[in-house]
């Protein structure tokens, strides 16, 4: 499936780069994660079995000098500015997030490499996009985050009709699951639970009516991978389902699973205005009973395992209680 050619992730060390990677190395493929602040210890049980280098998507030449370097056939596009750090830095948002994948593309597309994976959001949609969501729904979003995964998914889209790329695309819901980090509204669904299940007080910084359509780490790489592995695709963006979960729900299950878990909020006004948005945006999914629709995705053969708040809640607790020395050292 390789050609022998590495696959190339950017954001590799990152949440979503990391655990892409593990379930990369066990099927035996040769995996090169480009990051600007490598994280050995996100990848402390792989780092001898990978390639790690350390750049930025916004620098051209780094990129392109990867990718001649490392033999990459194939790109796996994860690296992004998240969305609370995007709406207070807008200048380096739009040079990670649009001028990186613009990177990605054009590397791509010089080097003759025929395939990009690019990670897109549901937040490239907003309170005016028109119900019902679906792929070719009309783009509104209402975050600069947004805002940068739509300008992803045309200059993707662009490139695959103009230059013959095999660009393939997938807007994630909320991703949440052990070693998540950054300045996002959505990584207190994940980050409070790291805390609880080690020990620690677990500070949320999202109101408690906070509602997400969520989807654990485990499902959105799978999906990633069959996207990835399909010999080829019909649509060159697709969605993903979730479960649509309101943090003070969220936290009742994970209490269940760690009884002793010392649960604090802390409001943050940037933080809490995105929230908002997104909270608008899932009740507005469940309104119309839109929320399990993209739960399965026949065309890659790929299926929502994760499906509701409880089952995620005890997977969460679960691989951070069997992972317990790995994330103690985030």
């Amino acid at each position: 499936m390789s050609n022998g050619k590495s696959v190339l992730i950017t954001g590799g060390t990152g949440f979503i780069g990391a655990h892409l990677a593990r379930k990369l190395i066990r099927e035996g493929y040769d995996v090169v994660l480009f990051d600007l602040y490598p994280n050995p210890h996100g990848i402390e049980d792989i780092k001898d079995r990978v390639k790690i280098v350390e750049g930025d998507v916004a620098d051209y030449n780094a990129l392109a000098e990867t990718i001649e370097r490392f033999n990459v056939g194939s790109v796996i596009h994860t690296a992004a500015m998240l969305s609370v750090a995007a709406a207070t830095e807008l200048r380096t948002a739009y040079n990670v997030n649009i001028d990186g994948t613009f990177n990605i593309l054009e590397a791509c597309r010089i080097a003759g490499i025929d395939k990009v994976v690019f990670l897109s959001s549901l937040a490239a949609f907003g309170p005016n996009s028109p119900f019902p969501f679906h792929e070719a729904t009309y783009r509104e979003p209402a975050s600069f985050y947004g805002v940068s995964k739509v300008c992803g998914e045309v200059l993707g889209t662009f490139y695959h009709h103009t230059h013959g790329l095999d660009f393939r695309c997938v807007r994630l819901a909320v991703v949440i699951g052990p070693g998540r980090r950054g300045k996002g509204a959505t990584v207190s669904f994940s980050k409070f639970v790291e805390e609880v299940v080690l020990e620690k007080p677990g500070v949320i910084l999202v109101p408690d009516y906070t509602i997400l359509p969520i989807i654990h780490v485990d499902d959105a790489t799978d999906l990633l991978l069959a996207l990835w592995k399909a010999d080829s695709v019909d649509k060159r963006i697709h969605m993903s389902g979730g479960v649509s979960v309101a943090i003070e729900d969220f936290v009742s299950e994970v209490k269940k699973q760690v009884p002793k878990a010392d649960v604090r909020y802390e409001m943050d006004s940037t933080v809490e205005e995105v929230a908002g948005t997104w909270t608008l945006l899932t009740t507005m999914l469940v309104q119309q009973g839109q929320e399990k629709v993209y739960r399965e995705i026949e065309e890659i053969g790929w299926k929502l395992m994760i499906d509701d708040v409880e089952k995620l809640a005890a997977h969460f607790v679960k691989e951070i209680k069997d992972n317990r020395e790995m994330y103690s050292s985030y």
